[in-house]
């Protein structure tokens, strides 16, 4: 059983990078390889988050956040900026 809070669909998941708007968050994967952007499901849901986009770089992650979600809260889009270039912290 997954303790509360480690599910990475769950509004408490422990590895939430970002909460972009009301529909929209970046999270960090539970084995920390890649960050993934994730959709609000309508209505109520157990797990109420589903999993749309995988990324291991920052360039990819904000493109398809500027493309995808709408308007992101500055200090959100601020937190995406100053992650590391790669997941691993690689460099180019």
């Amino acid at each position: 059983m997954i303790a509360f809070g480690h599910h990475e669909t769950a509004d408490d998941y422990v590895g939430t990078v970002a909460q972009l708007n009301a529909t929209w968050r970046v999270i960090v994967c539970r084995d920390g390889i890649q960050w993934i952007l994730q959709r609000r499901k309508n209505g109520g849901a157990e797990r109420p988050w589903r999993s749309v986009h995988y990324c291991q770089t920052r360039k990819a992650l904000t493109r398809l956040c500027a493309t995808l979600c709408g308007r992101v809260d500055p200090l959100a889009l601020a937190t995406l900026h100053a992650l590391p270039e790669h997941i691993r912290g690689g460099t180019t």
